[in-house]
């Protein structure tokens, strides 16, 4: 497979800058010189794309209101993560990186937007996330195109398996009621846009007094969302923020028919507009690269209307 001989190829940059040292050492004309120190410096760009920046893992903040104008209101933070893609790029960041991480950050709830997996051996899906059970919060998810089969192998079954031992709620086509600190909210999720078998049916009853989270994989799925489904804020990964991104010229890979990047987004009409927040996420597909777009955690402060009991609780400690 061309990636995994990419993969494993890139080990070849750490002879070859040997070998441009003792070019340069024994040549004596300008111009070669000049050829081989551009070679070389071509090269480290890629071996910072290769070996440093996968291993980076920023976190990004932001503050969304959710609640309704003169509602009691309470804050809560979630941490909101995509594309982890575990399989074929050992150099994937680490799920145990992200727990340690999602933990210092002190959110109260994990949210996982799909594309779990990139060509994995099955038998690994479980210990992959694994590190998973050491958080003491609510954790979502859904699965991407490429663990139903669309850019990879159907892996549903073993994807499935491993997030239910590890208490992992799929939200794949239907809402749970969730407590997220002091609120209730209402977590709903879709199937995979590219797979077809998404429905909402789930939501036509669901309380109009709760914030209504949306998780999905790719955020295209903004445009077949029935308009009857009032939901707050959706949850999204899949396009890698572009993956490679060169300035003002070239992002690898953004696999979106909308015009959807990283960060957030609104949608709709004016007269219904949609808040769309799209992760960059933390693997990689294609390359094992990424370049000025480092994994990324997003953390989300979200303020959501107030339970009715933890409002009365807190009347009664006043």
């Amino acid at each position: 497979m061309l990636q995994s001989l990419i993969f494993w190829g890139s080990w070849l940059y750490f002879p070859a800058m040997v070998a441009g040292v003792v070019l340069l050492r024994a040549s004596s004309g300008l111009r070669a010189r000049i050829a081989i120190t551009c070679i070389m410096l071509g090269l480290s760009v890629l071996a910072y794309a290769r070996f440093v920046e996968p291993r980076i893992l920023l976190v990004e903040e932001r503050r969304l209101d959710l609640a309704p104008a003169a509602s009691e209101t309470t804050d809560i933070r979630i941490a909101l993560i995509g594309d982890p893609h575990y399989g074929i790029f050992r150099n994937a960041m680490p799920m145990d990186r992200i727990v340690e991480r999602v933990r210092e950050e002190k959110a109260q709830a994990l949210f996982i937007a799909g594309d779990l997996t990139y060509f994995p051996d099955p038998d690994m899906i479980y210990e992959h996330f694994e590190p998973l059970q050491d958080l003491d919060i609510p954790v979502f998810a859904v699965m991407g195109n490429h663990d139903v089969g669309i850019g990879g192998h159907d892996l549903s079954a073993p994807v499935l398996r491993a997030l239910n031992r590890l208490n992992v709620q799929t939200v794949e086509n239907r809402a749970v009621q969730a407590q997220i600190g002091e609120a209730t909210v209402i977590v709903a999720g879709a199937s995979d846009l590219w797979q077809r078998a998404y429905d909402f049916g789930f939501s036509t009853n669901l309380p109009e007094d709760k914030a209504t989270l949306l998780l999905v994989h790719n955020p295209d799925t903004a445009a077949v969302v029935p308009e009857s489904f009032d939901y707050d804020l959706m949850l999204a990964g899949h396009t890698h923020g572009g993956q490679i991104r060169l300035p003002l010229v070239y992002k690898f890979v953004i696999p979106t028919i909308h015009p959807f990047d990283k960060g957030l987004h609104t949608v709709g009409s004016s007269s219904n507009q949609r808040l769309v927040y799209v992760t960059p996420g933390t693997g990689m597909i294609g390359l094992p690269m990424r370049f000025l777009i480092p994994p990324q955690i997003d953390v989300l402060t979200l303020s959501v209307p107030l339970d009715r009991e933890a409002q009365d609780l807190e009347s009664l400690r006043r």
